[in-house]
């Protein structure tokens, strides 16, 4: 039973209690203790602390006599307190450490051993042996983050708690500040009065001491007026407002104990002292608590300036106890705790003129930027607009920033002006003809803010809002480029690969139909080599695909460069008949930095195939392994796998093996996968998911799984020659003839058309995909999980449904999917429309909130239709550059021949030619 600060009547009914179940429990046991003997009841608290009350209420049980009490072994500050009632059967023992028994403060420290109470009545005796280890009462701050122009909320109050002082009215501090010229010289100096806001900062004591605690404090800043930035000397901008000063606040000027005309607002209470620093503020002082209380208070004031500044930092010291016993810290070392002030500013962000942060702009082009401000504010505000330190180009370089001017007129400058009541300022960016990425292969792209080293310390701008910076790539393929033709080289897919490259496969016509790759670089320049001898058979065009990969050469970590093509074809890789139907023909290459000029280099070429045909559709390289993963269509049979009937699909995997001096390919496994009597189609795979996945369709039930419509989508994974294959079979009962898939966004993405527009419906935990009837053809993507869940699903159709829409191509983009086809109607706002016109759509996958609560669609979420100019085509393949362009293959359709061009639009659907 501890009685330590508890009235007496409450440790005297605890005593009574547990004197009560002794009884009971000396009745209930036998014990070796004769029942006569004195019994000493309870057992002390282990801990006590430096000025605090330590008392303990013992109970007694003797049958007969009175007791007589002792304390052996005891410190100087711990005593029986003396009492006149000599039949009380108990005693209390009390004494506060380090004043008591001699007022040997801290020298009471410690722990003491084998302290014991003995009780005596007489003839026998009883005892009980404790220890009491005495600590420092600790005293602590507690600090919350504080923002400029927000005052602290007053505490509750309560009897341990001081009275908090004044924090309903503001301040005021005058102050000198530096004033600069644009080049950050200092000018002049001028003296401000400025608001304040109280804040609180809790100062802790552990335990109630007896006695008065009085602690000094002080503001502690590493601020240096002195400390610039290199190759600058005081007084300077870039010494006051320096990256040496950058996030240390300023005493006086960002915070303060109390300002120099705030006691009249501001009455300092009765237990805080205020004294100038070094600085000649009050910027330090004494807190006293009084006896008993745990809890009291430092009164500070925020400086509301009108400087943008980032997040701001000192640190809050207490430094000595000038009365009664506390332990600074548990070592009584010191307390040291970090303020952070928070700006609040009105800040600006900068946006395209849909609301996005990402953009792409050709050489020679101008095009408008917006600046919008938030925050409340009074009069106007500036910004300076400044490449961020990451942005690959430079400002008045290699593109020109240019303003309203007072006439209206766009002139060259950086600097904007939000007058009061205008929320946004629009700029426009201006990349000059005459720029050049010179012997770079990727772009560069302007990472665009605001100057914060020039507005440092400056009155009335703006500060940056907590947004992503405005990137613009500079793209210098201004036209579109050529790729193929009917008559010459036919493109059947593209891949991304490094440094911006882009690999077009396809096979030339004029060249025996014989497989062929063109690579074009970010200025359109092409490089092409021919891949085989063995002609492509029709309808088996090859497929790409290219990985960048870490691999260890010559115990170094190195960045591997591959791309693998497949293609079909009945001839052998000298171009013979091969007598075996078509077989896939798959070549891995890697990028060599040996030649001169770098080129690929064929790593291995690998022919694999049943007695039937066998038609690649998808070919990929695992980023982390390296090998090689096809998926197809055969209408044979793979060695240890069985024909389900028809056209079924496969999945394949090829591993990269060293043989001796050698590397070479080597058939992992090869899985196959039907539906009795029905055909299945393949429309794409991945190495991405946790293993190989293929993704098609089929009209009849796959591997036995339930047939849903009159043709369903079907995917699975295989890891290994033996592996059980779980076959998704999913759909709605309509006909869903997915035409491309991929693996992204941790979700399988398919795209097709159907007649049908489709949602999905949630019911408790389970989704479900929905489908309703339309009266024309429209676009679909789908999304599922690789274990079958549906997750979203999406239609591309008319606004009339009246016209024809197809979607053949997807893939991910900063997020989000986009998907492209081409329509005959009125898909993007077209009137009129009847040809044949390519389409480009963004799907938005997670939705932005703005400031007013709306959900922001424009940048990231639209439809695009592009006119060729009288001729009729479609997208057929998109790529993703780095997030910062839309590549697209289009395919352009003559009256006797087609012809591919590589088309590039910006991230919000905006061609770039």
């Amino acid at each position: 039973m501890r009685a330590d600060s508890l009235p007496r009547s409450f440790a005297r009914a605890g005593y009574l209690a547990l004197l009560s179940f002794v009884v009971i429990a000396v009745g209930g046991c036998k014990t070796e203790q004769d029942a006569d003997d004195p019994f000493i009841l309870g057992v002390p608290p282990n801990d006590a602390y430096l000025g605090v009350e330590y008392a303990y209420n013992f109970g007694a049980f003797d049958s007969d006599d009175i007791l007589d009490y002792s304390l052996t072994n005891a410190p100087s500050w711990l005593a029986l307190e003396d009492t006149t009632n000599k039949a009380r059967q108990g005693v209390i023992m009390r004494g506060v450490p380090g004043l008591t028994g001699g007022s040997r403060g801290r020298d009471d420290l410690g722990t003491t051993e084998n302290i014991t109470l003995v009780a005596n009545d007489g003839s026998s005796a009883g005892a009980q042996p404790f220890e009491i280890e005495v600590q420092e009462n600790v005293i602590s701050l507690a600090i919350e983050d504080f923002t400029e122009g927000e005052a602290t909320e007053a505490p509750e109050e309560r009897d341990s708690r001081c009275e908090a002082p004044e924090l309903g009215e503001t301040g005021s501090q005058t102050y000198d500040v530096n004033i600069y010229d644009d080049d950050g010289s200092v000018i002049d100096t001028e003296q401000r009065t400025t608001d304040t806001y109280p804040v609180l900062v809790r100062v802790l004591l552990d335990q109630p001491s007896v006695t008065r605690v009085a602690v000094a404090f002080e503001l502690d800043s590493s601020f240096n007026p002195s400390r610039c930035d290199e190759g600058f000397d005081p007084p300077h901008q870039r010494c006051e407002n320096g990256a040496a000063n950058n996030n240390e606040a300023i005493i006086g000027k960002d915070i303060v104990g109390l300002g120099t005309a705030s006691e009249g607002a501001l009455p300092v209470p009765s237990y805080l002292e205020y004294q100038p620093g070094d600085e000649g503020f009050l910027s330090k002082g004494v807190i006293t608590l009084e006896p008993g209380i745990t809890e009291c208070y430092i009164r500070l004031e925020v400086i509301e300036d009108s400087e943008p500044e980032p997040l701001e930092t000192l640190n809050l010291r207490l430094t000595e106890v000038r009365s009664g016993l506390a332990g600074l810290g548990s070592s009584n070392s010191g307390v040291r705790e970090l303020l952070r002030i928070e700006d609040n500013e009105p800040s600006v962000r900068l946006e395209t003129t849909s609301g996005g942060t990402r953009d792409a702009i050709n050489v020679g082009d101008t095009q408008e930027y917006v600046a919008l401000i938030s925050g409340e504010r009074t009069g106007a505000y500036k910004v300076k607009l400044g490449e961020d330190d990451d942005s690959e180009v430079i400002l008045g370089e290699d593109f020109i920033v240019q303003v309203r001017d007072e006439n209206d007129d766009w002139t060259d400058g950086e600097i904007l002006t939000f007058e009061e009541g205008t929320g946004e300022v629009h700029f426009r960016i201006r990349v000059p003809d005459t720029y050049t990425n010179g012997q770079l292969e990727n772009d560069r792209f302007i990472l665009l803010g605001l100057d914060e080293r020039y507005q440092s310390g400056r009155e009335n701008f703006a500060a940056t809002a907590d947004a992503d910076k405005l990137r613009v790539n500079i793209n210098e393929l201004t036209s579109p480029l050529a790729v193929g033709e009917s008559a010459g080289f036919v493109p059947t897919d593209t891949a991304m690969g490094h440094d911006g490259r882009l690999f077009v496969a396809g096979y030339r016509v004029d060249d025996g139909n014989r497989p062929w790759v063109r690579i074009f670089n970010q200025k359109g320049d092409m490089s092409e080599q021919r891949l085989s001898e063995a002609a492509v058979t029709a309808g088996a065009g090859p497929v790409i695909g290219f990985a960048e990969r870490e691999v260890e050469e010559g115990g170094d970590d190195v960045t591997r460069y591959e791309f693998v093509v497949s293609f079909g074809s009945d001839e052998t890789p000298a171009g013979d008949p091969s007598g075996n139907g078509v077989d896939v023909h798959t070549l891995l290459y890697f990028f060599d930095t040996a030649p001169d000029p770098d080129s690929y280099v064929l790593v291995w070429d690998i022919v694999t195939g049943t007695s039937g045909d066998d038609i690649p559709r998808w070919t990929g390289i695992d980023e982390g392994s390296g090998y090689v993963v096809n998926t197809g269509e055969t209408n044979g049979q793979w060695p240890n796998e069985s024909a389900a009937g028809g056209v079924d699909s496969f999945l394949q995997r090829i591993d990269t093996t060293v043989d001796g001096n050698s590397v070479v390919p080597v058939v992992a496994w090869t899985r196959q996968v039907g539906s009795a009597g029905h055909d299945e189609s393949v429309v794409g795979g991945s190495t991405s998911a946790s293993s190989p996945l293929l993704i098609g369709s089929s009209s009849g039930a796959v591997r036995g799984e339930p047939q849903l419509g009159r043709r369903d989508l079907f995917f699975y994974v295989a890891s290994s020659a033996d592996s059980t294959i779980n076959v998704n079979q999913r759909g709605t009962g309509g006909d869903e003839n997915p035409v491309n898939a991929i693996y992204g966004t941790n979700n399988i993405w398919m795209v097709g058309q159907s007649n049908g527009r489709y949602r999905v419906e949630s019911e408790n935990t389970a989704r479900s995909l929905q489908r309703s009837q339309l009266n024309s053809q429209a676009g679909f993507a789908l999304s599922y999980t690789t274990a079958g869940d549906v997750t979203r699903a999406f239609t591309f159709n008319d606004e009339d449904d009246v016209s024809t829409e197809s979607l053949n191509a997807v893939r991910p983009y900063d997020g989000d999917i986009l998907v492209a086809g081409r329509t005959n109607g009125n898909f993007a706002q077209s009137e009129g429309n009847s040809l044949d016109n390519p389409i480009l759509a963004r799907i938005r996958l997670e939705d932005a909130i703005s400031d007013d609560g709306e959900t922001e669609n424009e940048s990231r979420e639209w439809r695009r239709q592009l006119s060729l100019g009288g001729a009729e085509g479609d997208i057929v393949s998109l790529e993703n550059y780095r997030d910062d362009e839309i590549t697209a293959l289009v395919r352009i359709l003559g009256a006797t021949s087609d012809s591919w061009e590589i088309r590039l639009f910006t991230g919000e659907g905006h061609p770039l030619h």
